[in-house]
Formats: structure tokens, sequence, C-alpha cells
């Protein structure tokens, strides 16, 4: 930056540029650099993390996947006190791949892509029920009257979105906008959307696509788009991504994870290029248009998920394999 300061005429063009850029596509936004309060690398049950999936945060405690024991880790916030959901085994109460979850009231539903089912557990781990399925998704997924709502790509149909009926299993319905790619390939494994409900709405974030689409909840119809590529992190993403060769199996993600917390999504972008980084968190305001609001700096490296309450960051830090308090100014 100092050295284009010595050439003030072109950096100035570059700054007005830059400032109108921002006004024109509704970016006069704040960045912030956060501040690691706490973090674990140990559970208090005295055990180590390899790594976290899908991190979300309800009563005062943490939930996740944590991958090596394939256990359901139900921690309370301030880092004093665990429990684990679920045991590893072949057997009819036990988990062999477990990759997503969801909470129901009380109940705790782990989606098992091993035994193909979704076993229902307590918070306390106790088993209740399971039942065979074979809709499964890696991304987030929401209840909402008794419906889960899963990302998946219908061929036949061309939708995005799968409705699963948990009160008769066999109730299976698609609606929503898919992208269409150059190649059927991509249309499946290009297709994935995080889920994420707000009120009488719910957002579908795509891991590839700088792009939010904005649903009803109640005809399923898509109201409206988002396309968050003005934001300079996710234009240098794009031109890394265009610069590399195209093939029918070619795929980066650059969103990692997302959550919404009061009225606000936040979405946590990997850096693509020499150095992968994943330490940055866009802050957009849902209401009453979509609007970029804040860009976060993580202190660490490389996140893999995370979650939020009020102004204080959940995150797992994946290069320490350590879950982080973080906050947000």
């Amino acid at each position: 930056m100092i050295n284009y300061l010595s050439k003030k005429p072109v950096f100035f063009i570059l700054f007005i540029i830059f400032i109108c850029s921002c006004k024109k596509n509704n970016a006069d936004f704040r960045i912030i650099s956060c501040v690691l309060e706490s973090s674990i690398d140990v559970l208090p049950d005295s055990t180590f993390m390899s790594d976290a999936i899908k991190m979300q945060i309800a009563g005062n405690h943490i939930y996740f996947l944590e991958r090596t024991s394939r256990q359901l880790i139900k921690l309370n916030t301030d880092f004093s006190i665990n429990t684990r959901i679920g045991e590893w085994g072949i057997g009819p109460h036990d988990l062999t791949e477990p990759r997503n979850f969801f909470l129901i009231n009380d109940s705790v539903y782990i989606m098992d892509i091993g035994s193909k089912s979704i076993k229902c557990f307590l918070p306390d781990n106790n088993y209740i029920y399971s039942f065979n399925t074979e809709v499964f998704s890696e991304q987030r997924i929401f209840t909402h009257n008794n419906f889960l709502y899963i990302a998946s790509y219908n061929r036949d149909l061309k939708t995005s979105i799968l409705l699963l009926n948990l009160t008769n299993k066999k109730d299976i319905s698609s609606f929503g906008e898919s992208f269409d790619f150059n190649h059927s390939l991509q249309n499946i494994i290009k297709n994935k959307r995080d889920l994420l409900k707000d009120h009488e709405y719910f957002y579908a974030v795509s891991d590839n696509q700088p792009i939010i689409e904005k649903y009803d909840l109640i005809n399923k119809e898509k109201l409206e788009s988002f396309n968050y590529s003005f934001i300079p992190i996710i234009q240098k993403n794009i031109e890394f991504i265009n610069s590399k060769p195209d093939s029918p199996n070619s795929y980066t993600a650059f969103v990692r994870d997302s959550y919404i917390d009061n009225g606000e999504l936040y979405l946590l972008i990997s850096t693509q290029g020499d150095k992968f980084l994943a330490n940055t968190i866009l802050r957009i305001k849902l209401r009453p248009n979509f609007e970029l609001n804040t860009i976060y700096h993580l202190p660490g490296n490389i996140y893999s998920t995370f979650c939020i309450e009020n102004d204080t960051f959940y995150a797992f830090n994946s290069e320490t394999a350590s879950i982080e308090k973080i906050r947000q100014n």
C-alpha cells in the first residue's frame, strides 16, 4: 500500500473506482479483526478432537459432530462440561459414519450415512429410535412443521431442495431452482447448498457460487437472489477458480460454513490460491434487503465450522484442532 501511495494520481483514481463500486453494490461495510478470548484443544472429559462438523448452538450448549470418535458432542459455552451422544459400532443403536444432525425440541437426530439411517437420542445420550432413509446431506439442514429440508439435486426435475416428511417417511417431495452447469456431473456436485431458516423465510447458500437465494417457507417459492461477487475476497476466488482447467469433476468450494443469528447471515469464506486460508466471515443483513454489513477476520488461519451467540463466535480451528471463543469486537 505504501508503494501505491507514492503514485498519488493513480492511487486516487483506483480509490474512487473502489468507493463507487462499493456504493453501487450496497457494500458500505466495516472490517473488524476479532480477538481470541479462550480456547480448548482437549474436551472436559480429557479427550482430544480431530475435527468438528456443523457446529450449532442451542440452550447455552454447542453441538457438533467429532470426526474421529464419530460421536455428537454437547459442550457448554464456558467449556467446562461435555456430553457424548451416540457411540461408534455396528449395532442398531450405534453410529458408523455420522455426517449431519438436527435438533427438534429436546431430541437430537443424527444422520448416519454408514447405516443409512437417522437415529434419535435425548441430549443425555439415551437412545430413542431410528428409521432408515436414503436421504442425506452434509450441508446445513433444518426442520419446519415436522418436515426436514435438505439440499439435494434432482436430475429429472432439475430441483435443488428435498422435503422429507418426518411423520410419514415415505412422503418425499422436491422443489427449488438449481444451477445449470456444462456437464451433468457438475449439476450434481455443484448444486450443494446450506439451508438456513429465519422466521417465515429460509435461505439457500451455495458453497461454490456467490449466490444466496431467499425462499418463502409457506409456498416454497424463491423470492429473490443476492449476488455478492462484488466483495474483493470473492472476486479473487472467482478469478482463481476461472484460471484452473475446467473438467466435469472440477469443484472448488469457497463457502466453508454458514450460520443465521438474529436476522443476519454469516458466511465463513476461504481464500483460494497459493496460500489457502479460511478465516474470513461475511455478515449479511437480511431485512429489509440483503446488505453486506461487516467483514470479520478471525485470529487463526484455517477454520472449518462455527456458530454464534450474541457477539461471540465459537469456531473450530483446524490447524490447532481446538475450539475457540472469539469476540467480534
